[in-house]
């Protein structure tokens, strides 16, 4: 991850980004177990290509990015 910083006096942007923390938080680190540190490395880049790709999204029909309708 890096750090980004939204425009000042935009909280539209803010709103956006707080939203992604609360789906972080709600579906990918509570109660998340790992056996050690490779697992919690890896873990990562899999939510991403979950969120991306499988997870159905309320903004575009509930259907994920890459399927075309």
């Amino acid at each position: 991850m890096e750090r980004r910083y939204t425009k000042p006096y935009r909280p539209e942007t803010n709103g956006k980004i707080e939203r992604f923390w609360k789906t972080l938080n709600e579906e990918f680190v509570e109660g998340a177990l790992y056996e050690n540190l490779d697992d919690l490395k890896n873990e990562p880049l899999g939510f991403l290509v979950y969120y991306n790709e499988h997870r159905p999204h309320s903004s575009i029909n509930n259907t994920p990015k890459n399927v075309s309708n």
